[in-house]
């Protein structure tokens, strides 16, 4: 089959992207013809996977907000890519950066669309898009912005959206929360991400050691995670990734505390091999965070908040649970597992005994069951 992927970043930003390049690759050695539309948001430096790339929306205020709702040039790209790449499928994923307009380029095709993360038109996730939504409170700024999402923006995409052939989800919290979104037409399925590599319980390095990698943004919890750590006394914290909150976490931070940066895939396996936990301390309604499948296949226990899809990867069998944003209660998960190499190694193989479920091949071969019902029908 020749399937068209559109994404909003061309290169491996987050969950989303390294997705699309999963796919892409492992399509293609199937024998399926990939191309990749991106946008060149935040790809200077960086290598670049997207076939095609449509210039990111800039301008002045009034411009952008225009082009939110309806931008042309991503129409005119993407309606020329169709026409000369003729695909039997168009599979979507984050497309915000686009406009509604993306869902007009592809409207006579067959169309299946992934849920990564919170969207514009995902009502009941709509406020996590918004800076201060980790404060309980949204701050006036924030306000207009969620009134200008939910009323403006959000029902620019709901009729196109309602087009749809089928919205795929990895999380069953995330396909739950988006059926009211698409309506009752739409199928949404859960298809859970698959990650590469051979699944092993690693032999444990330390005993004593906690990860956390992401991107040092407010909604992943870090400075809970800084806060609980500290409580313990005793150990090691490494905080991989980089992101706007990096100076503020960093003043925070212990002296048995390290801030990597951002790390390329083998120096995060490096890490996920030399911890003892990895911690996913998020504060909003994580999907199914690419970090906590990598634990899983490396066979280490995960610590994480009991939000969105992360209860339907860990429990009480490969891990604990803890209450988003109590600082007490993580530090008291972590003062128990912390030390205990009997608990670590028996949670740790039972990590790696679910990340069966999620294999690249697992993956592909549902995503492939997907691409030919909707070809079919």
């Amino acid at each position: 089959m020749k399937i068209l992927q559109i994404v909003n970043i061309g290169h491996e930003a987050g969950g989303a992207e390294k997705s699309v390049r999963l796919i892409a690759d492992g399509l293609g050695a199937r024998g399926h013809r990939i191309h990749v539309v991106a946008t060149d948001l935040l790809a200077e430096g960086r290598e670049v996977f997207a076939d095609h790339l449509v210039p990111a929306i800039t301008g002045t205020a009034p411009r952008r907000f225009a082009r939110k709702l309806f931008y042309k040039r991503a129409h005119r790209q993407v309606s020329g890519v169709v026409r000369d790449f003729a695909p039997d499928c168009v599979h979507l994923h984050t497309i915000g950066e686009f406009s509604p307009a993306v869902l007009d380029a592809t409207a006579r095709t067959r169309r299946v669309l992934t849920v990564h993360g919170p969207e514009d038109w995902t009502r009941d996730l709509l406020r996590w898009n918004l800076p201060s939504a980790p404060d309980g409170r949204l701050s006036p700024a924030d306000t207009a912005r969620y009134a200008y999402l939910r009323y403006v923006q959000r029902p620019a995409y709901l009729p196109r959206l309602r087009r749809l052939d089928r919205v795929l989800a990895p999380s069953a919290y995330f396909a739950a929360a988006v059926r009211p979104d698409v309506g009752p037409r739409v199928p949404v399925h859960v298809l859970p991400n698959g990650v590469p590599g051979t699944v092993a319980a690693q032999p444990l390095v330390e005993l004593d050691h906690v990860l956390y990698v992401g991107r040092l943004e407010r909604v992943k919890g870090v400075d809970v995670l800084l806060e609980g750590f500290a409580r313990l006394g005793r150990g090691r914290l490494t905080v991989v990734g980089d992101g706007p909150d990096r100076a503020r976490l960093e003043a925070l931070a212990g002296p048995r505390v390290t801030f990597t940066g951002w790390q390329a895939a083998d120096a995060v396996a490096r890490h996920l091999v030399g911890a003892s936990v990895v911690a996913v301390p998020s504060v909003w309604p994580e999907n199914f965070p690419t970090v906590a499948l990598e634990a899983l296949r490396t066979g280490r226990p995960l610590v994480a908040s009991r939000v969105g899809g992360l209860p339907e990867l860990v429990g009480d069998d490969n891990g604990a649970l803890f209450p988003a944003g109590d600082v007490a209660a993580l530090a008291a998960v972590l003062d128990r597992l912390l030390g205990d190499g009997e608990t670590l190694a028996r949670m740790g193989a039972a990590s790696a005994a679910r990340a069966h479920r999620y294999t690249v091949e697992v993956f592909l071969d549902g995503l492939e069951r997907h691409y030919e019902e909707v070809v079919g029908e």
